[in-house]
């Protein structure tokens, strides 16, 4: 792993933290604390909330991972060894003034089965405030909940059945506060988004447009998925249309959907078949689903500054 962007993720963490203060009665569904687990890695499933939130906080996603924030501003991490070490750069360096007060690592036991550990979480999160007569209110990612098996995620799946099997606990969505949360973003962010909307747009009118042209020009049969590989290998090395940008620096989103036919499927999860191409209304939503890198040019590995940022286009 590389080093751990310390000021970037505090701050993303306290801008979490504000909006889950401030709005905690509404998208928050009057959580007291946050219980944000993040799963085992899924190339079949790219957009579960948990992994976007580990980009954004870590720039890299640290699978089978607890991270408990409280609403008194404390946050702890509990994971693997080596994902500890990775985190243990930000112990004490929060900036003054910082909403988050505290970081504590916690690191797996598998002696007792991380026993102590769910003691020490479970001890924090009965100290939040909570009306008189209720649960204490956990907010979680629900729909990712009943992912998080105990074949796969072993720590995470452990932690949710304490929770489960703890009468003074209850679990509630937070997906909807969480994403107004990340959705205000900052100017660091706001250059990514340009440059991956003018890299999309390259793509689109030197790549795509050209290619669509001479299929339709020469009658070719050619299937979606033919299409959309030609323009995932152009995404994968943008020197194909005279694009001076480092290919390590480039990588698509998602894989290109090329739809055609009446046959339409909006989800950005949709796949292009193997139909042949039909001259009617094409649908191409996917060219500027691009991952740009931050232009940090470091001697570190390009992902330790990714940042995932999708311009969808029709």
């Amino acid at each position: 792993m590389t080093e751990l962007n310390v000021p970037r993720f505090y701050k993303r963490l306290e801008k979490v933290y504000n909006a889950f203060i401030k709005q905690k009665a509404g998208a928050w569904n009057k959580a007291n604390c946050l219980s944000l687990n993040r799963g085992e890695l899924n190339e079949d499933d790219l957009y579960m909330k948990s992994g976007v939130l580990h980009q954004y906080l870590f720039g890299y996603e640290l699978p089978d991972t607890v991270l408990l924030l409280t609403e008194a501003g404390n946050c702890f991490v509990l994971s693997t060894k080596k994902k500890r070490d990775f985190l243990s750069a930000a112990v004490g360096k929060a900036p003054p003034g910082s909403k988050i007060v505290d970081l504590t690592l916690l690191v797996r036991n598998k002696k007792d089965n991380d026993e102590a550990n769910h003691a020490r979480l479970i001890e924090e999160v009965e100290k939040c405030n909570k009306e008189d007569g209720q649960k204490v209110k956990i907010g979680v990612y629900r729909k990712e909940w009943d992912k998080n098996t105990v074949s796969k995620n072993p720590l995470v799946a452990a932690w949710q059945k304490v929770i489960d099997e703890t009468e003074s606990l209850e679990n509630v969505d937070i997906t909807v506060g969480m994403g107004l949360a990340m959705s205000l973003k900052d100017e660091f962010e706001q250059d990514l988004i340009k440059k991956s909307s003018v890299l999309s747009n390259k793509v689109l009118k030197h790549g795509f447009i050209p290619k669509l042209e001479d299929i339709i020009d020469k009658e070719q049969k050619v299937t979606h998925n033919n299409i959309s590989s030609e323009i995932d290998d152009i995404l994968e090395s943008p020197s194909l249309i005279n694009l001076k940008v480092p290919k390590e620096h480039v990588t698509s989103a998602y894989f290109p959907i090329v739809q055609s036919g009446g046959e339409y499927d909006l989800r950005v999860s949709a796949r292009s078949s193997d139909k042949d191409l039909s001259y009617d209304i094409i649908r191409f939503p996917s060219v500027p689903g691009i991952n740009f890198t931050a232009a940090t040019y470091h001697e570190h590995s390009w992902w330790t500054h990714q940042e995932l940022y999708q311009t969808p286009m029709n």
